[in-house]
């Protein structure tokens, strides 16, 4: 693919494009932050094979970043993608993923966040956007239909995400809808490895530092008015009844009719009785609280509480509260998710419900990953508990379930300010700094990055996801609907054989949702409805088989993009703490370590890897289609 040029003002010469397949925008739009040349690329080829989101930003990443090409490299390149399915009357389908070689692993990276910048990306007449370069002083993009241009943001430096966006509202003189802002705070400001990037008040792009290659390139934010360009699917009709068909199973299903009535609230009360729950950093399963007060009704009747709806979304998972009581009372807040109860809560043993609602949006403000600030936090608090961590070192006492004190590290954490210096680097390099029986307390993968909210010892599908994975985070995810891919509806979670065939099974299924332009949640239907709104979007007749396969595309593509950049099979078992036996708890009698090595071999087995040296064999790689990286993985 060969870029045109132009100038500040894209060319719309690859509008013509569009009409090739329906329900695409038919362009890429390309910043260099360098140079300040923006131009754009037309995008009619090989859109069945890559789709959008994951899919075309994993290409893109293996095509232009090179393995001597660092998170923090100019050359390095942030690919904000969306897909098909963004901007049509589909549940939740303002979806955005994040693509680019992240911090905290320096591997590849794909994570994804809702509300309204896919949707109004698509409006705008982009498929995508792609950065490259290094600005020279803190900048913003600004997109308005044909109209793209750098603009300076030094009246934004140090604002937080909410900070930012309510800034640029008034500069603009849009609110509400109109204007889609995704931002970093002052973590990505700083480069704290486990920044992120926020957007229309409580969405978040989480995983492996995306928020720090933002800010190496001194991109403040991306703000898009709400575009004017026209969708047309391919079959209206069709698209209509398959998103109903689509809503109706999410409302009717046993597995997503909670999500529908509570969001991811359950989560907190299943968990526990699973001895998942991570608790004070995973010294134990067990609490003293009333856990019927965590019950997702009790949750929410404590605040006050207003909907925060996402683009075409009727699931409305996520939420706007105002704080009631306490010291905090009249504070507007996001309603946290699980992993913000847990990140924010459980882990660093706060269970007061208005200081974590708090604290989790403080969280999303300064644009820090909830779960790692959480891995972090309560790792700091278990060895300042056991003397490993002095209150000289750390500069203050924290202790277990200290909101403030949790605040005050948050802060210094994102300033780089003392002790919060090392603490940004992440738990894994903080812990390995510090050595000792300290370095034994810490929960992180040999890759460098972190569990999602859960004790895995007590969910072993998603350790063995999480350290198999290539995207520096699960690849997998909460298996859904597995029995369409052959798998059995039920396994003992403590088998590991049981556990590897499972994940490895269904190896592409996330892969192929993340590349349509959508929500998790409002994807978590059958695989097979998906496919028939897709092909109802674009008139392709996609079948579940090939979105599979797609999926699984995805996944070597990324594979390869880190045996590239040295990260191999050494770095694929978890931390010593992380792969500990539990102490107590209903988990307490399993140690998925004595299985370890064996879970992996099946999942190798499972999806068509080479055990030894990482690679997708060659055999895998033809089934796929891609002979291109046949020649580049096996060429000697």
């Amino acid at each position: 693919m060969s870029p045109t040029a132009t100038a500040s003002r894209p060319t719309t010469k690859a509008s013509a494009a569009s009409a090739t397949v329906p329900g695409y925008a038919g362009k890429l739009l390309r910043v260099n932050l360098s140079t300040g040349k923006i131009w754009t690329q037309p995008w009619a080829e090989h859109m069945r094979e890559y789709l959008g989101g994951v899919g075309l930003g994993a290409k893109i990443l293996y095509e232009e970043v090179g393995p001597k090409v660092n998170w923090d490299h100019p050359d390095n390149r942030l690919i904000l993608a969306t897909g098909p399915l963004a901007g049509l009357p589909v549940w939740g389908t303002g979806g955005l993923s994040v693509i680019t070689r992240g911090a905290q692993t320096n591997g590849a990276t794909s994570t994804q966040a809702n509300g309204f910048f896919g949707a109004a990306l698509k409006y705008s007449g982009y498929d995508a956007i792609i950065v490259q370069g290094q600005a020279k002083k803190l900048s913003y993009l600004y997109i308005n239909d044909d109209v793209v241009e750098i603009r300076d943001a030094s009246h934004l430096k140090g604002k937080d995400t909410w900070e930012t966006q309510e800034a640029l509202e008034v500069e603009h003189g849009l609110s509400g809808h109109r204007l889609s802002v995704y931002s970093i705070g002052p973590a990505g400001e700083n480069l704290v490895r486990f920044a992120a990037i926020q957007g229309d008040y409580g969405h978040v792009a989480s995983k492996n530092g995306c928020g720090a290659v933002m800010g190496k390139k001194k991109l403040k934010a991306v703000c898009i008015v709400r575009g004017t360009k026209a969708l047309t699917p391919h079959d209206a009709r069709g698209l209509v009844q398959a998103a109903d068909d689509i809503a109706h199973d999410l409302k009717t299903d046993p597995a997503a009719s909670t999500l529908y009535r509570w969001g991811t609230l359950p989560g907190v009360t299943n968990l526990y009785k699973l001895g998942a729950l991570p608790i004070k950093n995973y010294t134990t399963n067990l609490t003293t609280v009333d856990m019927t007060t965590w019950e997702p009704a009790k949750l929410r009747n404590g605040f006050d509480h207003r909907g925060h709806q996402c683009s075409a979304c009727g699931m409305h998972h996520c939420h706007i509260q105002v704080i009631r009581k306490g010291p905090k009372a009249g504070e507007l807040v996001d309603e946290p998710e699980y992993e913000g109860w847990s990140g924010a809560g459980w882990t660093i043993g706060a269970t007061d419900q208005e200081g974590i609602s708090w604290l989790n949006t403080r969280l999303d403000r300064a644009c820090v990953d909830v779960n790692e600030f959480g891995w972090v936090c309560g790792w700091v608090m278990e060895c300042m508990e056991k003397g490993y961590l002095t209150e000289k070192q750390v500069g203050f006492k924290l202790s277990w379930g200290d909101i403030d004190g949790a605040y005050r590290l948050l802060q210094m954490i994102s300033h780089r300010q003392g002790f919060g210096d090392l603490l940004a680097e992440g738990v894994k390099r903080a812990s390995e700094k510090i050595g000792g029986e300290a370095a034994k307390c810490a929960v992180y993968t040999m890759k460098g990055a972190s569990p999602r909210g859960h004790d895995h010892r007590g969910r072993w599908e998603e350790m063995l996801d999480t350290c198999t994975s290539s995207n520096g985070t699960m690849e997998s995810a909460n298996p859904t609907h597995q029995t369409e891919f052959g798998q059995p509806g039920r396994i003992n979670p403590f088998n590991g054989e049981e556990v590897a065939k499972l994940v490895g099974g269904i190896l592409g299924r996330k892969h192929f949702e993340d590349s349509l332009g959508g929500c998790i949640f409002t994807f978590r239907s059958r695989i097979e409805m998906l496919a028939r709104a897709l092909s109802a979007a674009t008139g392709w007749n996609y079948t579940m088989p090939e979105a599979l396969r797609l999926g699984r595309r995805t996944a070597a593509i990324l594979r390869a993009f880190n045996l590239r950049c040295g990260i191999g099979t050494d770095l694929e078992y978890p931390s010593a703490r992380y792969g500990s036996r539990p102490v107590d708890g209903p988990a307490k009698d399993h140690n998925i370590m004595d299985q370890w090595e064996h879970m992996v071999d099946v999942w190798y087995e499972t999806v068509g890897y080479d055990r030894k040296t990482g690679k997708p064999t060659r055999e895998t790689l033809k089934k796929l289609g891609l002979d291109w990286l046949t020649r580049d993985l096996w060429r000697k």
